[in-house]
């Protein structure tokens, strides 16, 4: 009994390294993630929502209203429901929701960002000196929320450049089970490779990661769930810049967060 214990955290160890130097070179940059104050929230209510923004996941620092392009809920039928900043920090539905499944979706203002040698800059890099790397960032995020008895389809597309779309509801998941995803870049399947972490029920700040994945030419994959917890996917890619002379690269960024019980 020993022996396969010791085996297997000799294999869960080897598995969290090799994710934890994974997610170090994907999250050398900010990005955005949506968090739920409640991920099952009861029928009626109107869920509380936060943008997390950071290098790790959870984050105390968090994106207002004046730094998103737009946020909104998307029902099982793909019909929109307005969201509304409740505070400088917090958004918040209009009105309650009914029983049913939802996602959030947001997208952060797409932005300048140069880094140089002296520090970084909100802009272009034209007119500037001692460049490393300019990038021109999009970055959009969604999350999975079952109201209720709410145990829906979510696999709505919200149209994001980037969009992790999940083909199963993730309420319908315990560990141990697969969630099938799509990736779409620009409306087309995105084959490249999502990092997954999750924060465990027990655990307050750490955040324990699990393996990444590679999804194939029609952009499907599926994630491992390990544990119970709070998820967030992450996909991410880069290209050069249409004018090289202003910036070097185009990034996209897309997250998903969601609950296993």
């Amino acid at each position: 009994m020993n022996f396969r214990k010791n085996k297997l955290s000799r294999c869960l160890s080897a598995a969290f390294l090799a994710v934890v130097l994974l997610w170090s070179v994907q999250a050398q940059a900010h990005y955005p993630w949506i968090e739920m104050g409640d991920y099952a929230p009861a029928a009626k209510n109107a869920p509380r929502i936060r943008i997390g923004w950071g290098h790790a996941f959870p984050s105390e620092n968090f994106l207002g209203a004046d730094d998103l392009e737009e946020i909104f809920l998307l029902s099982a039928t793909g019909a929109r429901i307005a969201v509304k900043p409740d505070s400088a920090m917090e958004f918040t539905a209009q009105t309650g929701l009914a029983d049913g499944s939802y996602l959030v979706a947001a997208q952060r203002k797409s932005s300048f960002y140069t880094k140089t040698t002296e520090g970084g800059k909100r802009q272009a890099k034209k007119g500037l000196d001692n460049v490393v790397k300019c990038s021109w960032s999009t970055m959009s995020m969604k999350s999975v929320v079952n109201v209720g008895a709410g145990k829906g389809a979510v696999d709505q597309v919200a149209g994001h450049p980037l969009e992790i779309i999940p083909l199963v509801n993730p309420a319908r998941l315990k560990a141990g089970d697969t969630l099938p995803v799509r990736v779409l870049l620009n409306g087309k399947p995105y084959s490249g490779e999502i990092a997954a972490a999750y924060r465990g029920v027990a655990e307050k700040k750490e955040t324990l990661a699990a393996a990444p994945i590679t999804t194939d030419q029609n952009g499907r994959g599926g994630i491992t769930i390990a544990a119970p917890g709070i998820w967030l996917l992450k996909a991410q890619y880069e290209r050069p810049y249409a004018r090289p002379e202003e910036c070097d690269v185009e990034s996209y960024v897309a997250t998903l967060t969601f609950a296993v019980k």
